[in-house]
């Protein structure tokens, strides 16, 4: 993978990491437990997953008819995709865009980390076939800022998760253990 990229990967794993780490000092029981409000900790994951899944579901789809076809980033995508680093990064709290639906809650952790790693495969391949002159285009629609590039979209799926990650403290404060 090309080292502009490699960077961001890196980053997305260990946030990946992060998260899963928080989780398995948790009682199983506790993973699909939901607070009085909010999600659980598997509505979470699953949400995050559905995301990452779109999203690179949308870049394989935007880019099969060549990546010379698509625009190019430029002023206005880098100051949209800062803007929503930059509220993913507050501790405000916003509902999911309306594209993505209810998480079930039917899934076990062990479910959902086996689905997350493929899905990172998947992802890590089609990373992999980009060539680095292509790094600029724009290949995905986030709901709330628009087109970004492929760094661009990296950057926000780490920041997603890393938003996420409060969430998680929150509801074990509201399970009490």
């Amino acid at each position: 993978m090309e080292t502009n990229l490699e960077t961001r990967w890196s980053n997305l794993n260990l946030s990946k990491k992060k998260f899963l780490d928080i989780l398995t000092s948790w009682p199983s029981e506790k993973i699909q437990q939901q607070p009085a409000q909010g999600w659980s900790a598997s509505q979470v994951i699953e949400h995050i997953l559905t995301s990452e899944t779109g999203t690179l579901g949308y870049m394989k789809k935007k880019s099969s008819s060549g990546w010379a076809t698509l625009e190019i980033a430029g002023f206005e995508q880098e100051k949209n995709s800062q803007a929503l680093n930059t509220r993913l990064a507050s501790s405000e709290r916003f509902r999911a865009p309306s594209v993505l639906p209810e998480p079930s809650n039917k899934f076990t952790l062990q479910q959902l980390e086996t689905t997350w790693s493929a899905l990172r495969n998947e992802l890590e391949e089609f990373l992999s076939g980009i060539d680095p002159i292509h790094f600029d285009k724009l290949v995905f629609r986030q709901p709330a800022a628009g087109m970004l590039n492929i760094t661009q979209t990296l950057e926000f799926l780490n920041n997603h998760i890393q938003h996420h990650i409060p969430q998680l403290n929150r509801i074990r404060e509201e399970l009490k253990f």
